[in-house]
C-alpha cells in the first residue's frame, strides 16, 4: 500500500535498511488496524522521517550554526509534544513557538537545557509567566521592549530576550529607524540573546527582496554590535551561506514539505491521512450528491461516504477536487465536502474492498503525499496539517 519510505537511515547496509522500512510499514498498517472503532479519521506521523529531515537540513549548516526547530501551532499540526521530544533526542536544543501558552506547554515536555523563544513577544501581565517558565520573548515593538525593561527593573535583574527587526516583511518587528535610535539602549537594558528578522520572498530564488533584506539585516547586526543573528527560516537556509548567520529557524522542512522545486526529493514525507468508510451507496444516473447538488451522476455509480469533513480540517473549498486510495487505486472526491463527511466515487473498486469501517487513504506516501494533494488544490500542505482538529487521531510510528 505504501511502497518504500526512504527514511535516510545512515550506516546500515541496504538489506538492513530494507528490513527497517518493512517494519515501519508494518507499524503503520498495525497502527491503523488497531485504531479504536469510534475513531473515523486518523493521521499517521512518522517520527523517523522527521528525524531524517532534521539531519538533512542540519547538513546544510556549519557546526557553529544553531538549528532551532519551529514547533508553533502544535508543530504545524503534527503534535508539539512527540515532535519536540524526538527532535530533542536528535540533538535540538532551541525551539520557537508563537505564544506564551505554547511555550509553557513545550517547557513541560522537555528537559531544562533548552531555549524556548516566544515569537509573539509579550503583553502586559505576561512578564511573570515568562520568567517563571524560563521563556525568552521575541520583542516585536518598542512597547514590548519597554514592558520587558520595566519588569527587569522591578525584579532588579537584567532579563534575557530576543528582538525582531522588520527588514521588509512589514508584519512584526521594530523598524530600521528604531534600530538606529534605540539599539544601544536595548543592549544596555536587556540581556539580548538574539536579533532576528523574517524574509518575505525566500521561496523565490531571484527575488530582489532577498538581497535587499539581507543587506538591511547585516546593517542591523552592526548597529547592535556583538549579538547573534537569525535571519532564515526554511527557504532562506538554501539561498546561500551568507543567509545563515548564527541560527536558522526551519519549520515546514522538518515536516517533509519541499523547500523549493529544485530541492524536491531531499525530504521525507512525515504524515499520511486516513478516514473510515461510514456508508456505501449505489446511485442512478441523474442522482445528485451532497449539499447544493453540485455533482450529478452521469451513469449508475457506486460511492462511499467517509468520516472526515471541514470540521476535521478538510476545507469546504476543496469540494470536487482530489482523490483517495482503496486497494491502491484512485477514487475521486465527488460533491461538496460537508462538516463531517466527504464522498468518493468507487464505481470501479471491487466490492470485497468496500465495507463499512474500512479505511480509505487520502494520501499514499510516497506516491501521493500531503504536499502533492495540497498543491493540486492551490494551498499549502502545512495549512492543511495545521487545521486537523481534535476528532482526527494522531498516531505516531518510528520511535
Amino acid at each position: 500500500m505504501y511502497g518504500n519510505l526512504n527514511l535516510g537511515v545512515k550506516n546500515n547496509s541496504d538489506v538492513e535498511n530494507e528490513m527497517q522500512l518493512k517494519v515501519i510499514n508494518n507499524d503503520i498498517r498495525t497502527a491503523i488496524k488497531n485504531i479504536e472503532p469510534q475513531i473515523l479519521a486518523v493521521v499517521t506521523i512518522n517520527l523517523n522521517a522527521l528525524a531524517h529531515n532534521y539531519h538533512t537540513v542540519k547538513q546544510e549548516l556549519n557546526d557553529n550554526i544553531i538549528l532551532a526547530a519551529v514547533v508553533k501551532a502544535n508543530a504545524y499540526g503534527f503534535g508539539m509534544a512527540p515532535v519536540s521530544r524526538r527532535l530533542y533526542r536528535e540533538g535540538c536544543r532551541h525551539f520557537f513557538v508563537a505564544t506564551v501558552d505554547e511555550g509553557i506547554n513545550l517547557r513541560k515536555q522537555l528537559p531544562k537545557d533548552v531555549d524556548i523563544f516566544i515569537l509573539g513577544g509579550l503583553f502586559f501581565g505576561c512578564e511573570k509567566m515568562l520568567l517563571d517558565w524560563n521563556l525568552l520573548p521575541v520583542l516585536n515593538s518598542m512597547h514590548q521592549v519597554k514592558l520587558w525593561t520595566d519588569y527587569s527593573r522591578d525584579v532588579q535583574k537584567k532579563l534575557a530576550a530576543a528582538i525582531h527587526v522588520d527588514t521588509g516583511m512589514c508584519r512584526n518587528g521594530i523598524s530600521l529607524e528604531e534600530v538606529d535610535q534605540y539599539s544601544q539602549d536595548i543592549r544596555k537594558n536587556i540581556d539580548l540573546r538574539l536579533v532576528i528578522s523574517h524574509m518575505a520572498c525566500a521561496d523565490t530564488l531571484d527575488h530582489q527582496m532577498n538581497e535587499l533584506q539581507l543587506q538591511r539585516f547585516q546593517q542591523v547586526l552592526k548597529a547592535f554590535g556583538n549579538v547573534k543573528g537569525s535571519f532564515s527560516a526554511t527557504n532562506g537556509i538554501f539561498l546561500g551561506k551568507e543567509y545563515l548567520f548564527d541560527m536558522v529557524r526551519p519549520g515546514k522542512s522538518l515536516y517533509g514539505f519541499s523547500i523549493r522545486e529544485d530541492r524536491v526529493g531531499s525530504l521525507e514525507p512525515v504524515m499520511d491521512i486516513f478516514a473510515r468508510i461510514t456508508q456505501i451507496n449505489e446511485i442512478n444516473a441523474g442522482d445528485t450528491i451532497g449539499y447544493g447538488a453540485t455533482f450529478t451522476a452521469p451513469k449508475k455509480m457506486k460511492t462511499v461516504t467517509i468520516g472526515i469533513g471541514y470540521a476535521d480540517g478538510f476545507m469546504r473549498k476543496f469540494s470536487g477536487f482530489g482523490y483517495g486510495f482503496i486497494g491502491g487505486r484512485k477514487v475521486p472526491v465527488v460533491g461538496r465536502i460537508s462538516m463531517d463527511y466527504m464522498v468518493l466515487d468507487v464505481t470501479d473498486i471491487d466490492d470485497s474492498l468496500l465495507n463499512e469501517g474500512n479505511w480509505v487513504a487520502l494520501t499514499r506516501t510516497p506516491d501521493y503525499t500531503l504536499e502533492q494533494w495540497a498543491l493540486e488544490l492551490e494551498t499549502l500542505p502545512h495549512e492543511v496539517a495545521c487545521r486537523f482538529g481534535e476528532r482526527v487521531k494522531r498516531v505516531y510510528v518510528g520511535e
